[in-house]
């Protein structure tokens, strides 16, 4: 069984409640400003643990990010439509504007959009702002060079976790095709 027996300044050994060989897995660690040996213990005498083993460990464990969904995604603009595929099509320097639906709090962030060729090799990317309110988040942007572009996930997941922000978003990856009109 696991334990954490309180320690006082000094040799360990002494302080232990049985045999040192009855005691593997050794550590010492610091809870709340005191020092504990964090240890298994496999003798056959009843020992008590000096600090709750299960709360240790769970303030030890990281914390669960929580997923936002973006649900009801949809894009508008003069020249978009929805393509084969699902992929949305607009004209290369026309304007759109991508709106879905997400419980997060009022609040403005940045949205990498990916330029891809052969359906997922990155080549470059450029960076639109969303405005988040009302449980609505809205992003403006034009394409200035006709292509493949994505918004994806996985890409403004990397983002948030290097800001350390304290959510992750879930969506089904959002592809546009700029043509040249």
């Amino acid at each position: 069984m696991r334990l954490l027996i309180r320690l006082a300044p000094g040799s360990v050994q002494p302080q232990l409640p049985d045999e040192p060989h009855y005691f593997s897995e050794q550590s010492v660690v610091t809870i709340d400003g005191h020092q504990y040996l964090y240890a298994y213990y496999h003798g056959g005498k009843y020992v008590h643990s000096d600090y709750d083993v299960d709360a240790y460990l769970a303030s030890m464990s990281p914390k669960a990010i929580p997923y936002v969904s973006i649900k009801e995604i949809a894009v508008t603009g003069d020249t978009v439509e929805r393509g084969k595929g699902g992929i949305w099509w607009l004209a290369q320097d026309s304007t759109f504007e991508l709106r879905g639906v997400a419980a997060l709090p009022d609040s403005e962030m940045i949205v990498i959009i990916e330029r891809i060729i052969d359906g997922e090799q990155v080549i470059d990317d450029i960076r639109a702002r969303a405005v988040i309110a009302d449980n609505t988040i809205t992003v403006s942007g034009q394409f200035s060079q006709s292509g493949n572009y994505i918004i994806s996930a996985s890409r403004l997941n990397k983002g948030l976790e290097s800001i350390e922000a304290p959510f992750r978003l879930a969506f089904e990856t959002v592809e546009f095709d700029a043509y040249v009109a």
